[in-house]
C-alpha cells in the first residue's frame, strides 16, 4: 500500500523510541544502523553499538530495507522495502525529529539510496512501474528531501548502487525484474525466465550511460547488491529467481572496461548459498569482501585481488553485513537477533543476542 507524505509525517510524530545509551556516551565510529522488526511485529530503524545496544531508534510505518548515511552530516535515511514508497531521515548526533518523504505516486523505492559526496543530494533506486523501466530519483536534502528529478538506471529493476571512488560515477545493479504494485503485492516477477540483469555505470551529473555489462542472455539470475573497493573493483552479489541452480555463480567482480568476472567458489559453498546472496560489503582496507546468505545461514569472506575464499562462518538467518573501522573485520546481523563481528584473521567471536529481528542490511554510520 502506498503511503502519502501526509500520512507518513503524521505517523512520525512521536516516533522516537526509547534509547538505552546517550549519543554523547558512544564514539560515533562505533555506531551502526539497520532496519528491524520487534517481537511485537512493529517495524523500526536503529542506530546501535557493536554490542547491540540502541543509541537511537525510530518507528517505521512498514518494513524497511537499507539505510544510507550522509558522508558530511552522518544523517541516516532508511528506505522502505520494495514496493514501499516511504523514506525517513534521522540523525544520530542531534535529538531532532525524523523527516519523512515519499516517492511520487507512480514510483516506488527499491530499498536503496546514496547521498552525494557533498551531502546536498540523495539518489534512490526506483521503479517507473507503468513504463516498466528503472530510474534513479534525485532528492534535494536541504528542501526537506523534495524530489527534483530523475535519470534512467539503464536497466530494469535497479536495486543497489554506489559511487566509484573519486569520480562522479554511480554503479547500479539492475536486477532485471519486471514488477508492478498491482500484482503479487508488487513482488511478483512478471518476466520469469527472461530476467535481463546488468550493472550500469552512469554519469551522475548528466545521467548518461558510460558502460553497461550483462551476464549473457536473459535468464533467472538477478544482480542485486554490490559494494566498491578502494581500487574501484565492484563486488556484486546475485540472487536466483525460482528454483535454485546450485552450480550457478552468485558472486561477481568487475572493473570498468572489462567483462563481468564470476568468482569461482567451491561447489560445496555455492550449494550452501542456496541461490541467494543477501548483502555485500567491502572492508575498510579494500582487501576483502564479505557476502551473506540468509537462506544458507552463511557469511563468506573473499579476497578481492585473487577471488580466493578465505573464510566462512555460519549464523542462522544472517543477512546484514557492514565494514568496521578495523581492517579485515565486519559486523553482521541476523533475522534471529544476533549481532556478530566476523574477522578474517581471528577466531570467531561470540554473538550478542538481541530481541530484534534484523532486516537485510547493516551499515556503519561513521
Amino acid at each position: 500500500m502506498a503511503i502519502s507524505r501526509r500520512q507518513l509525517l503524521l505517523g512520525c510524530c512521536g516516533s522516537l523510541l526509547a534509547a538505552g545509551v546517550p549519543v554523547q556516551a558512544v564514539p560515533l565510529a562505533a555506531l551502526y544502523a539497520a532496519a528491524r522488526r520487534g517481537q511485537d511485529g512493529a517495524y523500526s530503524a536503529a542506530i546501535f553499538t557493536a554490542d547491540g545496544q540502541d543509541v537511537r531508534a525510530i518507528a517505521l510505518p512498514e518494513r524497511g530495507h537499507d539505510i544510507t548515511v550522509c558522508p558530511v552530516t552522518k544523517r541516516c535515511v532508511v528506505f522502505a522495502r520494495r514496493p514501499g514508497n516511504f523514506a525517513i531521515a534521522f540523525s544520530a548526533e542531534r535529538d531532532e525529529a525524523p523527516q519523512a518523504f515519499t516517492t511520487p505516486p507512480d514510483r516506488h523505492f527499491y530499498g536503496h539510496g546514496i547521498f552525494s559526496r557533498d551531502g546536498r543530494l540523495l539518489y534512490a533506486t526506483e521503479n517507473d512501474f507503468e513504463a516498466a523501466r528503472g530510474v534513479i530519483g534525485i532528492y534535494n536534502v536541504a528542501a526537506k528531501f523534495e524530489r527534483i528529478g530523475e535519470f534512467a538506471s539503464h536497466g530494469l529493476g535497479p536495486h543497489d548502487l554506489a559511487f566509484l571512488r573519486g569520480e562522479p560515477v554511480l554503479v547500479v545493479a539492475n536486477g532485471g525484474l519486471r514488477e508492478h504494485p498491482d500484482f503479487g503485492g508488487g513482488r511478483r516477477v512478471l518476466n520469469p525466465g527472461a530476467i535481463d540483469t546488468c550493472i550500469a555505470y552512469v554519469d551522475v551529473n548528466t545521467g548518461d550511460l558510460l558502460e553497461r555489462h550483462v551476464l549473457g542472455k536473459p535468464g533467472v539470475l538477478s544482480l542485486r547488491h554490490l559494494d566498491v573497493g578502494t581500487d574501484d573493483t565492484v563486488v556484486v552479489g546475485a540472487q536466483i529467481e525460482g528454483t535454485a541452480d546450485h552450480d550457478a555463480a552468485l558472486v561477481f567482480m568487475h572493473r570498468r572496461q572489462h567483462a563481468l568476472s564470476a568468482v569461482m567458489l567451491p561447489a560445496e559453498l555455492k550449494g550452501r548459498l542456496a541461490g541467494y546472496v543477501s548483502s555485500v560489503a567491502v572492508d575498510g582496507s579494500g582487501e576483502v569482501a564479505a557476502v551473506t546468505s540468509s537462506r544458507g545461514s552463511l557469511t563468506a569472506i573473499i579476497e578481492i585481488g585473487s577471488g580466493r575464499l578465505v573464510r566462512t562462518l555460519s549464523c542462522n538467518d544472517v543477512s546484514g553485513v557492514s565494514a568496521t573501522r578495523v581492517p579485515r573485520t565486519f559486523l553482521t546481523t541476523s533475522g534471529e537477533g544476533a549481532v556478530l563481528p566476523v574477522c578474517v584473521d581471528e577466531a570467531p567471536a561470540q554473538a550478542v543476542t538481541t530481541s530484534w529481528l534484523w532486516d537485510n542490511h547493516t551499515t556503519i554510520v561513521a
